[in-house]
């Protein structure tokens, strides 16, 4: 068996057990944070193409091709350069475009109103501390700040109002 036979078959496998362990647990990140953030066009990513999966998508275009065209010739390489070039761009802007549908189905919420907290940290003196809450489904920690003299202790419960940033206590405190 060929080695490009043998690239084609191992990173085929990669990126099916990744495309399964992203729908099954979410996002799971193999790539490395390289320091290669430069931005071409409006919001076009050098470092979201030359990652882990754009290594994998141009080995697939390139073993395939290798494996297709039965060897390794000037002209397969060149068809194979491309071919895997073809694969990194195309499947970025799939996953791009699919990452835009996903998230137009979300509904951020700013503001904050009359809801239950847990205080987490309060400082008497600065009248500032951070308290959890629930936004979105899932626990957030958020600032909390007050004008008036209270007295808070860590896990205690009490009602909040203000933004995704910064709350008050509304006066009620359960």
């Amino acid at each position: 068996m060929e080695w490009y036979v043998i690239v084609l078959i191992v990173s085929s496998a990669l990126f099916v057990l990744s495309t399964i362990g992203s729908m099954l647990f979410g996002t799971v990140e193999l790539d490395t944070d390289a320091d290669v953030d430069v931005t071409v066009g409006s919001d076009f990513l050098v470092s979201d193409v030359i990652s882990f999966k754009g290594l994998i998508h141009f080995t697939i275009g390139f073993s395939l091709s290798l494996t297709i065209m039965g060897g390794i010739s000037l002209q397969s390489t060149i068809v194979g350069v491309v071919t895997g070039s073809v694969f990194v761009f195309v499947l970025y802007y799939i996953y791009k475009f699919l990452f835009v549908k996903l998230q137009q189905n979300i509904k951020y919420t700013d503001e904050i109103i009359d809801m239950e907290a847990d205080v987490y940290f309060w400082d008497n003196k600065s009248k500032i501390g951070e308290v959890f809450i629930i936004l979105e489904g899932r626990p957030v920690t958020v600032t909390l700040k007050c004008t008036e003299d209270i007295h808070l202790e860590k896990g205690q419960k009490i009602r909040v109002s203000g933004t995704r940033h910064s709350v008050q206590p509304t006066g009620n405190i359960v």
